[in-house]
């Protein structure tokens, strides 16, 4: 099988490439510095011009790229996280319409998010709940609706709503100097939800979007047992041999330009309803497990 993967460089798409080998892919990278090489990748095309994608001889195509939103929110920057997503994917899904169907992909595998819930408190969210409110809504609204063209291609499309994804890049990256330092805390109140996933049951997750043709449509990609933050600050202090006390106050955030404290303090308690009804079985389905397999650098397999 030969997958196309956008992003394929970054913290995920990495993941994604080991998983990927695992299973015997032949990995295309995508990248706007072709000339760059992938670790892990067969090949490594342009995409630089999305207008002229070279989506030749791909069975499957991952679809990761996007502006990072762990940054100010200006105005510009805003305006980059919604035209990344929404304009390259709608490039992609014309660039499989310019191929004859017999040789498009047979699965559009486009990544969206969790944030497509807002800020729901304690309700619990399936794939079916309807979308919140605000930018990181309507940003997961768009991006998702611009993958749906290639479902009139005869494309099978799956959308990946990725919770808070650890690992020891990304997130906990810029988390762990604070926590061991003693200057970690819970952010407002606590209450909030945080739905997570460890970055090697969401790289298998992906990898069964691209394998199992029965998978379509939106698909919560989070491990089944969300934390509270208040929970999840204080497991990750113990996991760290550290103690959690300098909590982080709710108006702290809420001054944070363009809205961007929603990041931290929204509450998002999502059900991985498809996954378990498929009997995908998490290798880290609870929050110590996960948090520990990160720190002490344990393999993938187990």
């Amino acid at each position: 099988m030969q997958v196309g993967i956008t992003g394929a460089s970054g913290f995920l798409g990495s993941a994604i490439i080991e998983e990927g080998k695992r299973r015997g892919w032949k990995v295309i990278a995508f990248s706007r510095r072709p000339d760059r090489q992938v670790p892990g990748a067969d090949e490594v095309r342009s995409l630089a011009d999305s207008g002229s994608v070279d989506l030749g001889g791909i069975d499957a195509l991952v679809h990761l790229a996007g502006e990072p939103i762990a940054a100010l929110w200006t105005r510009d920057r805003k305006r980059r996280i919604h035209e990344s997503r929404v304009d390259l994917t709608r490039d992609l899904v014309e660039a499989m319409e310019g191929i004859n169907r017999v040789h498009r992909p047979s699965v559009f595998v486009s990544a969206s998010a969790i944030g497509y819930y807002g800020n729901r408190g304690d309700d619990l969210l399936e794939e079916d709940s309807d979308p919140g409110f605000g930018f990181l809504p309507m940003v997961c609204r768009d991006w998702e609706t611009a993958s749906a063209g290639a479902t009139r291609l005869g494309v099978r499309l799956v959308n990946p709503r990725i919770g808070l994804v650890l690992g020891r890049s990304g997130f906990l990256g810029r988390l762990r100097p604070l926590f061991r330092l003693g200057l970690g805390g819970k952010i407002g109140s606590g209450r909030q939800w945080m739905s997570w996933i460890h970055v090697r049951d969401l790289a298998r997750i992906f990898a069964e979007c691209v394998e199992n043709p029965s998978i379509h449509g939106a698909v919560n990609t989070v491990a089944p047992r969300p934390a509270t933050n208040r929970e999840f600050t204080t497991v990750y202090a113990r996991v760290l041999g550290r103690v959690a006390w300098f909590p982080v106050p709710a108006f702290v955030l809420k001054r944070l330009p363009g809205g961007m404290g929603r990041i931290f303090l929204d509450s998002q308690r999502v059900e991985p309803t498809v996954m378990k009804a498929f009997g995908f079985e998490w290798r880290y389905p609870d929050l110590e497990s996960a948090l520990r397999a990160v720190e002490n650098g344990e393999p993938a397999e187990v």
